[in-house]
């Protein structure tokens, strides 16, 4: 689609800047306003145009901080463009000071210079919302229950006995509060996937794959957004960090493939969690594990690979809508 006006927009929690530029690249208006609903329609109206079907409008992704503008964009049907920080950067050029409206600037003239690679945001599904809010919340609350729990573990051979069983007391009951809350959020997921007929399938499509668990499942579910927003498992993959990639530069070929760095680390931790639980259990892929390392790979490596197979094993149950059916082993 052409465009006449590009829009930036530096997204913090308290305001937002917008910088639009036009088709020729010239700055044409600059603001800023609270970051609230009421206050970014008050600056749609304010562009200098009235056909908001031609202005693309271009931020980075700031997480909870851009639901205020997403929700804008849903109710006035702008073309949004949430993009990656690390795009942003990377493709950005060198850059000397920071302030909010020169970020807003940049990002619309990155909108420009890359507007025919634009993928417009869409509003998710409202249950894979919510579960995306109370899977980061029972992260936290995990998080800060194992903090409490170390401390249990940790300092009873370390301290007066007399103070450490006042504290332990204490920090169990504390313990008890996480516990209770996160068997909350997990009953509360459980009604939400349970409700909807689609996400409650992929849950037990997901499930039927060995090594597959309910935290990796949910994962998956939420960062593909119901596996609507990955065009492949090899572009998942690449996403969650366990594709390998090669470096060859002039004469240095004698390197192997190796992953990136820049990945979803949670993801690729879930994903390797998973294929541990797969590797210790009867079937084709302990198979596999065990004769590539007899081979000589490396265990890390051949684990990645694994991590790898489960991935495609997730596309392959959603796409076909079939459980998963394990091969038994030749041999015991």
């Amino acid at each position: 689609m052409t465009y006449s006006y590009f829009c930036g927009i530096d997204i913090s929690k308290n305001h937002v800047d917008l910088s639009v530029i036009d088709h020729w690249g010239n700055q044409v208006f600059i603001a800023q306003s609270p970051n609230q609903e009421a206050g970014l329609c008050e600056l749609l109206d304010k562009l200098p145009t009235n056909d908001l079907s031609g202005v693309l409008f271009c931020a980075e992704n700031t997480g909870m901080y851009g639901y205020n503008l997403q929700q804008v964009a849903t109710r006035y049907g702008l073309h949004l463009w949430v993009e990656h920080p690390g795009q942003l950067k990377a493709r950005s050029g060198f850059q000397r000071g920071k302030t909010d409206p020169v970020d807003a600037f940049r990002i619309a003239c990155y909108a420009h210079r890359f507007c025919d690679q634009a993928q417009l945001w869409k509003a998710v599904n409202s249950d894979i919302e919510q579960l995306q809010y109370l899977q980061s919340e029972r992260v936290l609350l995990v998080a800060d229950r194992a903090k409490y729990k170390g401390q249990l573990g940790d300092q009873k051979e370390h301290m007066p006995q007399g103070a450490y069983r006042a504290k332990a007391e204490r920090l169990t009951a504390i313990i008890a509060v996480f516990d209770e809350q996160i068997a909350r959020i997990d009953r509360r997921i459980k009604e939400l996937i349970s409700q909807d007929q689609v996400l409650d399938r992929q849950n037990k499509l997901l499930q039927s794959i060995p090594g597959v668990g309910p935290r990796l499942a949910l994962a998956a579910i939420i960062l593909t957004k119901g596996f609507t927003s990955f065009e492949s498992a090899r572009a998942f993959s690449c996403y969650c960090g366990i594709a390998p990639f090669v470096w060859h530069s002039g004469g240095q070929t004698h390197t192997r493939a190796r992953v990136s760095h820049r990945a979803d680390k949670r993801m690729k931790s879930l994903l390797h969690m998973g294929a541990m639980a797969a590797v210790q259990r009867e079937g084709e892929l302990r198979e596999y594990y065990l004769r590539k390392c007899e081979e000589g790979k490396p265990k890390m490596s051949v684990l990645n690979a694994v991590r790898s197979k489960l991935v495609h094993r997730m596309f392959a149950v959603i796409k076909k809508g079939e459980m998963y059916q394990q091969r038994i082993p030749k041999f015991a």
